[in-house]
C-alpha cells in the first residue's frame, strides 16, 4: 500500500474514531488497538488492498469506539489468559457488528477483507478442508462471526443458543456476561 494511501487511511481512521489517536504501520502478524495508550497498529503485508486495510482499520476503530478501558481491565484482572482470549472473540463479534452499523459502507470491505484473509490462511483452517467441526466452540464462534457465510459450521442446540447470544450483544457488559457464561 502506498505511503499516500496509508496516510489518508490513517486520517480516515482518526475521523471515524473521533479522536486523534496514534496510528502505526508495522511488520506485525495482525492489527491491534491498545485501549490504554490509544495506539492503533496496522500491519504492513504483501499485496494488501484497500478492502483488507479497511477491514483491519475498521475493526480496530471499533475497539477504540466501543471497548471501554476500565471494563476491559476489570474483566481480565483475575481470570487469566484463556478467559482473555474468550472475551476477545466475543468482544470482536460485538464491535464488528457495531462498527458496521455505525459505518454501513464498511460492510463490503469486511466481506472482501475476510475473503482475502481466508486466502492467506490467516485463521489456520485451510488444511481442514471445510471440516470445521474439529475446532473448539470458541474457534467456531470466531470463524462463524467473521466469515460464517463461507462455510457450513455446525453447532449443537446448546452451542447455537450461546452463538445467538454472542450475535445480539450490544454493550461491553453483555460481552463479559456471555463470555463468563461460555467460560
Amino acid at each position: 500500500m502506498s505511503t499516500n494511501l496509508t496516510g489518508s487511511k490513517t486520517i480516515l481512521a482518526k475521523l471515524m474514531a473521533t479522536e486523534n489517536f496514534t496510528v502505526e504501520h508495522m511488520h506485525v502478524k495482525t492489527a491491534r488497538f491498545d485501549i490504554e495508550s490509544r495506539v492503533l497498529t496496522c500491519p504492513i503485508w504483501k499485496d494488501m488492498d484497500g478492502d483488507l486495510y479497511d477491514l483491519l482499520m475498521g475493526h480496530e476503530v471499533g475497539h477504540a469506539l466501543f471497548t471501554p478501558l476500565d471494563g476491559a481491565h476489570e474483566a481480565l484482572s483475575n481470570r487469566g489468559t484463556k478467559y482473555k482470549r474468550f472475551l476477545n472473540i466475543v468482544e470482536d463479534a460485538r464491535i464488528e457488528k457495531l462498527i458496521k452499523r455505525k459505518y454501513p459502507g464498511l460492510k463490503r470491505s469486511f466481506v472482501n477483507g475476510y475473503v482475502d484473509l481466508l486466502k492467506r490462511d490467516f485463521f489456520g483452517i485451510n488444511d481442514l478442508n471445510g471440516q470445521l467441526d474439529v475446532l473448539n466452540l470458541m474457534d467456531r464462534i470466531n470463524i462463524y462471526c467473521k466469515v460464517g457465510n463461507s462455510f457450513v459450521i455446525k453447532f449443537n442446540d446448546e452451542e447455537r443458543a450461546l452463538l445467538n447470544e454472542v450475535e445480539t450483544l450490544e454493550t461491553f457488559d453483555d460481552s463479559v456476561r456471555v463470555t463468563t457464561k461460555i467460560w
